[in-house]
């Protein structure tokens, strides 16, 4: 017998299920590696929707349930899809016309940035059908119109899975979907493996030095100029390396004959374009954006604005990270690590030195911001806004706070990091132009007198040229590979102060001092012996047209033998000629006022 009311029930039921077609489904998950590899299929989600990931300890019948936690929020659809591989990820459409004759005043600025960002993408570079991620050596890749997230485990147990999706990124949840069992894992552990090429074995590159390669702004794209995907190895990282668990980063493993080279990507996928409100710079009108190597908002998914703007250092840690691997499963010798930038890039040297002295032992960097600060002279940009995009457009009054509560701007401050006296500091080679507009002058002379002041291994070169400044430098000034590698932690090596030769860098108005100068140019070390009662090295001063006499401050920093107290009077023996010293109150060990008196080499004996 016919019921208007069940075939209504069923009619509207049928109707409500053509109507809603988008679904997830076939959730799996995979423990292994140290993560969970979760993977589903998708059907027609919006481009809206996001998707959520949920772990417990007991069946999922509620998300709602106790014991239920979110593991990741604001995934995309189509998270299997390998967005390194896009060029949309990178390419701004809006950042090339800049570059071009449209572009106006910004023309000669975003140029001058490109010569550090390696082979970039452009209008022209063809469009490729994107596969999906490949999620271990010698795999598939996966279906790019599915789910994929990688979980790191804080702790060895077990846990069953749920995958949810909303529209909008905080809608109602529309569906979830479940593993049918708990799945088993140990200890969790990001484990980068290689995606692309032959995997490079365990300890393969034993007692080599390491190099970070890293790039300036506009850089760090997953394809070439000509759309091919760079990068040969992968990871997915965890909760403490981005704003959420389970992002890729892809890099470059160089295992050269004389060292390592990792060339790292500052790209965090945020999952959405910023609009312009939230942004400075057209180069991030992007679904993957650069942080400038720094801290970024911990709600970058969602947005970056105020009030109470926070920052977390995600890029740092994982950086730091990649070096520990490369020395754990590579075998790199972990007191030669180093860093080669320009640009953004030296600015991340500058950072990473400051940050991590324990970590590296010299870093080159060319054209470096030295302090995110709001300094700035006529004409030029304070360097503070280079982290709006990536942290929001914070003032000095309303800034961005790291979880420690430290203003970010402060954290960044170089000159106050390198001035620590009783830290040892990786050596810092870098160059710097006046007329500089993407990296303005003003900041530099307080950077310079505080490595000075602290008496820590600086030598700089600059002259009155703009952002290209460093194809100019003077050949002595450009230090080869083996100049870094003399450098290394837990050894001795020598720094120099005051130096006679150094020019004047001025007040920071780029016309007030020398327009070409340096500082400690053609300093010399080497011969360093070294026992409990003693120190021994040589010294010089050279370089094409120098002046003698010289004189400069010498000291002995990363002394590992002969370490005598705070206060300790000692003799030091300078060519025979002998002269007290005493270690000062941050146990540095300084012979002042050493004197050259042509390009030999001066013997220096230090003892009890």
């Amino acid at each position: 017998m016919f019921s208007p009311k069940v075939f209504s029930a069923a009619f509207f039921a049928l109707a409500g299920a053509l109507l809603s077609a988008a679904e997830i489904a076939d959730l799996s998950a995979e423990a292994r590696d140290g993560q969970v590899f979760l993977q589903w299929q998708e059907k027609e989600l919006p481009q809206d929707a996001r998707l959520t990931v949920w772990s417990s300890a007991a069946p999922i019948t509620s998300l709602k349930a106790s014991g239920v936690r979110c593991e990741a929020d604001l995934l995309n659809p189509g998270s299997a899809r390998d967005w390194w591989q896009d060029i949309n990820s990178f390419y701004s459409k809006e950042a090339q016309n800049r570059k071009s004759k449209k572009g106006g005043k910004a023309k000669k600025f975003l140029k001058e940035e490109d010569i550090f960002a390696g082979n970039v993408a452009t209008e022209n570079t063809a469009q490729k059908e994107i596969p999906g991620f490949i999620i271990k050596e010698d795999g598939k890749p996966l279906d790019p119109k599915s789910g994929l997230h990688v979980h790191t485990p804080a702790e060895a147990g077990s846990r069953y899975f749920a995958v949810s999706w909303k529209k909008g990124l905080d809608g109602e949840v529309q569906q979830f979907i479940t593993v049918k069992s708990p799945v088993k894992f140990q200890q969790g552990k990001v484990t980068p493996f290689a995606c692309a090429g032959k995997p490079l074995r365990k300890g393969c590159a034993t007692g080599k030095p390491l190099i970070l390669s890293v790039h300036g702004r506009g850089g760090g794209a997953g394809v070439d100029g000509k759309g091919n995907p760079v990068g040969n190895y992968l990871m997915f990282m965890n909760k403490d390396q981005a704003w959420r668990e389970g992002i890729p980063m892809k890099f470059t493993v160089n295992n050269r004959s004389s060292h390592v080279e990792l060339s790292l990507n500052d790209r965090i996928w945020i999952g959405r374009i910023l609009p312009k409100e939230e942004r400075t710079d057209s180069r991030d009108n992007v679904y993957a954006i650069a942080t400038f190597w720094m801290a970024y908002n911990t709600n970058i998914a969602r947005h970056v604005g105020a009030p109470d703007l926070k920052a977390d250092n995600y890029t740092e840690r994982w950086v730091i990270y990649l070096v520990r691997w490369a020395q754990e499963y590579l075998g790199t010798d972990p007191d030669r690590t180093y860093v080669v930038g320009g640009s953004m890039g030296g600015t991340a040297a500058i950072q990473f030195a400051t940050h991590y002295p324990e970590v590296f032992a010299a870093v080159h960097a060319m054209v470096p911001v030295y302090a995110f600060s709001w300094k700035c002279t006529p004409g030029d940009q304070d360097t503070a806004h280079r982290l709006f995009c990536s942290c929001g457009k914070f003032t000095q009054n309303d800034p961005v706070r790291m979880p420690d509560g430290q203003d970010v701007t402060e954290y960044g401050d170089g000159s106050k990091n390198i001035n620590r006296p009783a830290v040892d500091m990786p050596m810092i080679f870098a160059c710097n132009g006046r007329t500089d507009k993407s990296i303005p002058w003003v900041n530099n002379p307080d950077f310079y007198r505080a490595a000075n002041e602290a008496r820590q291994g600086f030598c700089v070169y600059w002259n009155n040229g703009d952002h290209k400044m460093s194809n100019k430098r003077p050949k002595d000034m450009i230090p080869e590979l083996k100049e870094l590698f003399r450098y290394r932690k837990h050894a001795p090596y020598v720094v120099f102060s005051n130096c006679s030769t150094n020019r004047n860098y001025g007040n920071g108005d780029p016309k007030d001092g020398d327009q070409e100068g340096w500082i400690n140019r053609g300093m010399k070390w080497d011969n360093v012996k070294e026992s409990a009662n003693s120190i021994e090295f040589t010294v010089s001063a050279d370089y094409p047209g120098i002046s003698y006499p010289v004189t400069a401050d010498v000291t002995l920093r990363g002394r590992q033998q002969f370490r005598p107290a705070p206060g300790t009077s000692l003799t030091a023996c300078i060519n025979g000629q002998k002269s007290p010293v005493t270690v000062d109150a941050n146990g540095l060990l300084t012979i002042p006022g050493v004197s050259f008196a042509d390009g030999e080499a001066v013997k220096v004996v230090v003892k009890k």
